[in-house]
């Protein structure tokens, strides 16, 4: 697979952390429940932690190394050599902590970034609701001003994590505006709150990953407002941006572990069709990485992520389904013949795990909309 090396400094910096990955060998679990890869995550995301391995291109003083978008594509890329395991708080730590830093307040700042990166916060989305998922703006969960803060009541869903979260970074109206991405504020919400009802989700898989939110009268004090009033919008679109670059690279590099696997495969076991569809599965894994390194390069010189993250998050989640439907054909006979071995127990869970990340993050069809409209210049579709 392609490997990022920019400038001695890059190489360097890769090179030292091979030497850490070799004395603090990543965890090792055969058990693939969701309770287990959430203690896992969180033990190993403190461990990275601890060393400044996490969030390498925030600023020194909220505990990053002070480099750029490359060093932390190199992080990335030395945990899946490994075949390590997810940490658990990526949303805050690719999400919200550059949300922050780029619009916080100094005190949100130093209260929030250092518990994001060592896992001792976990965060979620409350973005999503049962009328509002790809049609954002049309959110209507709303906080009422009053003295000292806001009563926030309405309803999320698809929220990852939320029954395990301590924080959730909530879209909702604090006024009506003509248009209605007006009148939106971005509010960091308390999960122990008095208030919220979490509901978990039974998806496809088996996992209840996914989980409803409820607010009821939930108080949110005012220093929890990101910017002011009504720039909930830019803000959201600007978690969005880093979820659909920085995030989905994450994603990418992780797929990739099951690629290779695949790679290991016997070949005069495989079809020639199926042969076939493994080299586009290789082919899609050089382009996607390819893609983003072009956009990571970009970011490196401290411009923010834009519309191209479509075309990053769009190829990866198509690619990703594809090679997970490859993978599911190749062990077929096995799970017919009622063989449910670990190899293909692990096979057919992200096979139905794949099928939500052409959802997630934006639909493939919304993001074909914003390539179109924002990056070709296309009309709007009516």
């Amino acid at each position: 697979m392609l490997k990022l090396s920019v400038s001695k400094q890059s190489d360097d910096f890769r090179a030292e952390f091979r030497a850490w990955l070799a004395a603090h060998p990543r965890p090792a679990s055969d058990d693939t429940s969701l309770d287990k890869f959430e203690q896992v995550g969180r033990e190993w995301q403190r461990t990275l932690a601890s060393a400044t391995w996490l969030g390498t291109h925030w600023p020194r003083e909220y505990g990053g190394r002070g480099l750029s978008l490359v060093e932390e594509a190199i992080v990335q890329e030395e945990l899946v050599r490994v075949s390590a395991p997810q940490i658990l708080g990526l949303f805050g730590l690719t999400m919200v902590g550059p949300v922050l830093i780029a619009h916080g307040s100094a005190e949100q700042k130093t209260r929030y970034l250092s518990k994001i990166l060592s896992g001792e916060e976990i965060w979620c989305q409350g973005f999503s609701e049962p009328g509002a998922g790809s049609d954002l703006a049309a959110v209507k969960a709303r906080a009422v001003p009053v003295e000292g803060g806001y009563y926030l009541t309405g309803q999320k869903i698809w929220t990852s994590f939320a029954h395990c979260a301590d924080w959730c970074f909530v879209l909702c109206r604090t006024a009506d505006g003509v248009k209605k991405h007006e009148g939106l504020s971005y509010l960091l919400v308390p999960m122990n709150s008095k208030g919220i009802t979490t509901r978990p989700l039974k998806q496809i898989s088996g996992d209840s990953e996914f989980n409803e939110v409820f607010f009821d009268d939930v108080f949110v004090p005012s220093e929890n407002l990101v910017g002011k009033e009504g720039e909930g919008w830019k803000i959201a679109i600007s978690t969005l941006m880093y979820e659909r670059v920085v995030l989905t690279f994450s994603r990418q590099l992780q797929s990739e572990v099951a690629l290779r696997a695949m790679l290991k495969t016997n070949s005069s076991a495989m079809s020639p069709v199926q042969r076939a569809e493994l080299a586009r599965c290789v082919i899609d894994a050089c382009a996607s990485r390819a893609l983003a390194y072009k956009h990571l390069m970009t970011y490196a010189d401290d411009k923010a992520p834009g519309p191209e993250g479509s075309l990053d998050k769009l190829l990866w989640s198509e690619s990703f389904q594809r090679l997970c439907s490859l993978a599911t054909s190749m062990v077929g006979v096995e799970a017919a013949l009622g063989e449910m071995n670990q190899k293909v127990g692990a096979v057919l869970h992200r096979y139905l795990y794949s099928r939500g990340r052409t959802i997630a993050a934006g639909t493939s069809e919304i993001q074909r909309s914003i390539i179109a409209e924002r990056l070709l210049g296309l009309p709007r579709s009516l």
